[in-house]
């Protein structure tokens, strides 16, 4: 035999032996004897027996109708989540082709830049390197007799905050 400390409660049977303890967590433990109670044999009629098996069905019956319900609730969040990312995915690999294209065309532009850039360089060495100065002024003052200016035709102009000079009179020729 067990002995019944505070914590737990025992029931006896008819013969006085203990049943099942029941301890603080509720749980029940098979100690001596049998854990059934005594009047668990007595025979129950049929109509009992009818009403409890009608019970049970109903109630699976109730718990397979929430389990569809859970279930159908389940799928179509987990369809939504399905579609969301799909969309996402499609839309990222989208923009990721689009960023593909618009870096290559920016290469192509940037390579079509730097040819512009040398061949403008070439043609504008090829022009100044063709250029001799003093060819220039030999012509200018040999066949068009022009002349250096003297120190009292050269009018200098002082430097004013504005970005323009305005002309007050006219200038002799």
């Amino acid at each position: 035999m067990i002995k019944a400390t505070r914590s737990s409660r025992k029931d006896r049977n008819n013969r006085g032996n203990v049943i099942y303890s029941e301890s603080f967590t509720g749980a029940r433990q098979y100690v001596n004897g049998t854990a059934a109670p005594d009047d668990f044999w007595k025979e129950r009629s049929q109509e009992e027996v009818h009403r409890s098996t009608q019970d049970l069905r109903l109630a699976a019956r109730r718990s397979r109708e929430h389990v569809v319900q859970m279930n159908l609730r389940y799928t179509l969040f987990m369809a939504f989540l399905v579609a969301a990312m799909t969309f996402s995915l499609i839309g990222y690999i989208k923009l990721k082709a689009d960023i593909s294209g618009t870096n290559k065309k920016i290469a192509s532009l940037e390579s079509q830049l730097t040819e512009l850039k040398s061949s403008n360089n070439e043609v504008y060495n090829e022009i100044t390197g063709n250029v001799d100065l003093e060819e220039i002024r030999n012509i200018a003052v040999n066949e068009f007799g022009m002349k250096y200016a003297d120190k009292d035709q050269i009018v200098i102009y002082s430097e004013s905050k504005g970005d323009s000079v305005h002309q007050i009179a006219d200038l002799d020729h």
